[in-house]
């Protein structure tokens, strides 16, 4: 069952251009929608999903730029699910990674010669390397590794990447207006099961929403912003930093 953020998001994928002439979606097209805004107004108040139909046509009418389909499916939102996706599942989700990621988690990238992955855990600085890399799918790679960590009842292994994924989402909404829109929304999921625990040792850390807002007013400000990290990083990795990521702070 999608959340309500993903709805919510989903939503606003669709939204016509701000520069364009402000009409309610449908009106004067051929969607099927003969009460013009209401199939639109659903959507943005998450009482609806788009249906494959409205995916198609947004798509078509767009010239391909409006992909309600890419962020209705997103696998982030299963990592955002009160109970953890099976660790078969989650692996299933790391092999399906970009390249520039899976070479980070696993030998060479790719399976062995009988077509397996081998999913030892990635050490810190493979984890951190994949948070600079500053797009979704980092992001999501680092969800589904912290929820590996917890499925392990592995503290430090939820930790880390979870840290990493916090540092990585003000990049991550400056890029992506969809995830943007409402992201307090967004952050709230993440933050019940990622970043607001104490840990069996009785270590709890801040990860405070502010920092994220900061962030993103910085980067609105200048995209080559500096932002703060906590998740930390070797003097290796800032030089890895400078070209994946330049927005990332040198220590």
């Amino acid at each position: 069952m999608p959340s309500k953020v993903q709805i919510d998001l989903g939503g606003r994928a669709g939204e016509p251009d701000a520069c364009a002439p402000a009409r309610p979606y449908g009106e004067g097209s051929d969607n099927g929608d003969p009460s013009g805004s209401n199939k639109y107004r659903r959507w943005r108040q998450g009482k609806a999903l788009p249906n494959s139909d409205s995916i198609a046509h947004m798509y078509s009418r767009s010239g391909g730029a409006v992909r309600l389909g890419y962020w209705k499916d997103l696998p982030l939102w299963e990592l955002l699910t009160p109970v953890a996706p099976p660790i078969s599942r989650l692996h299933r989700l790391l092999e399906q990674m970009p390249m520039n990621i899976r070479r980070h988690l696993f030998l060479d990238g790719e399976p062995d010669a009988r077509g397996w992955f081998h999913h030892a855990w990635p050490e810190g600085a493979r984890i951190r390397a994949i948070r600079n890399q500053a797009s979704v799918e980092a992001l999501i790679t680092l969800l589904c590794l912290a929820r590996k960590g917890e499925e392990l009842e592995d503290d430090p292994q939820h930790y880390v990447p979870s840290a990493c994924a916090f540092d990585l989402l003000p990049h991550v909404l400056y890029g992506n207006p969809a995830l943007r829109y409402r992201w307090e929304s967004l952050f709230a999921c993440i933050e019940r099961l990622f970043w607001n625990r104490i840990y069996y040792s009785g270590f709890h850390a801040s990860f405070p929403i502010d920092t994220i807002r900061e962030g993103l007013q910085a980067l609105d400000a200048d995209p080559k912003a500096v932002l703060p990290i906590m998740s930390g990083h070797t003097c290796r990795e800032i030089q890895q930093a400078k070209t994946l990521c330049p927005a990332l702070e040198e220590a």
